[in-house]
């Protein structure tokens, strides 16, 4: 979490902010919240699929919080998000 926070304070735009906060974000989610289903369903997500991905209940009101605090880019937060969960699933 304070990595998430470290880069929340930088207020500019940028695709790799938005790509290292969903990263850790992923990773925070497949090691606290997710079970073996959610996070093989997670890891497997297809990337070109991006405009049809729904995040878990509540990952996307918390990408919501996190944006009011500083600028990010969906499909950049989205990647890091998925790529966060894949890199918890292969340690599982």
């Amino acid at each position: 979490m304070e990595i998430i926070e470290r880069l929340l304070r930088n207020k500019h735009s940028s695709d790799a902010k938005s790509y290292l906060v969903g990263l850790e974000r992923g990773r925070i989610w497949a090691e606290d919240n997710a079970d073996y289903f959610e996070m093989r369903h997670w890891s497997e997500a297809d990337p070109r699929e991006f405009d049809y991905l729904v995040l878990p209940r509540g990952e996307d009101t918390y990408f919501t919080i996190l944006k009011r605090d500083s600028p990010l880019e969906w499909d950049q937060y989205l990647k890091g998000w998925i790529d966060g969960v894949r890199q918890i699933a292969r340690d599982y």
